[in-house]
């Protein structure tokens, strides 16, 4: 399998949401028309309750997602969103093996990742905060903790292959609280926190205290817990009005 695909493919992601906020007309935001919401962010991932025991660290990441008015004038949107951050990396160690009879130095480098994905329901209250427009919204949602290694030929960084050692689904609810302040009339800065509560499942966390033997696999420790998780994000937002449905 090839790494680039995996070991990438979660920027590919955010790149893509990217490309298709950068590329959205600004419209008239006072036509009768649905208001729609893209939204770019960065975001501090902190385990909480079980899970923080084997990831005490918080992580930095990024998130993107798109949500669309229920209604003409209503306060609710419906959307999706995904994000994603690592849960912890081992540096890179060479190992040699025996390759058509000759000793080969290969790189090799092991991650462990978290990747999100949700529905969500948002909803703007009427409350007297001046510019700033305050929302709240309820989550429900996958997180995919999946771990990789890449294993690369020391002389030459082009050959390279990836293994996927262990994936699974962790089924994620809960909710989340934010605001949008606008900087022009389609762009708003958004601070949101989250909460994402995650059922038990198994992941790979790494150890600093254990040693190579074969590949930087040997360096991670395989844990189960709850994946509880709290998000901030700091971001922009970008709206635009759509086609009536």
């Amino acid at each position: 399998m090839d790494s680039k695909n995996i070991g990438t493919s979660p920027k590919y992601t955010f790149y893509m949401y990217t490309t298709i906020i950068f590329c959205v007309w600004q419209v008239n935001l006072n036509s009768q028309s649905k208001v729609n919401f893209l939204e770019a962010n960065i975001t501090l991932n902190q385990a909480v309750g079980f899970f923080a025991r084997n990831i005490p660290q918080p992580k930095i990441g990024f998130e993107a997602g798109t949500l669309r008015q229920v209604k003409i004038k209503s306060p609710l949107f419906w959307g999706i969103s995904g994000y994603y951050h690592t849960l912890g990396s081992s540096p890179t160690f060479t190992i040699s093996e025996q390759l058509d009879f000759n000793w080969v130095d290969f790189d090799y480098k092991t991650t462990s990742h978290l990747l999100g994905f949700n529905g969500k329901m948002r909803f703007y209250p009427n409350l007297p905060l001046g510019k700033t427009e305050f929302y709240a919204e309820a989550i429900l949602g996958y997180k995919w903790l999946f771990t990789t290694t890449n294993k690369t030929l020391s002389s030459d960084s082009e050959s390279s292959d990836s293994n996927m050692e262990k994936g699974s689904l962790s089924l994620t609810y809960g909710a989340a609280a934010g605001i949008n302040y606008p900087l022009t009339p389609s762009l708003y800065l958004n601070i949101r926190g989250n909460f994402l509560p995650g059922l038990s499942n198994e992941y790979f966390i790494l150890n600093q205290n254990k040693q190579v033997k074969t590949s930087t696999l040997d360096l991670f420790d395989l844990k189960r817990s709850t994946t509880d998780l709290v998000r901030w994000d700091f971001g922009v937002t970008w709206r635009f009005t759509g086609d009536d449905d």
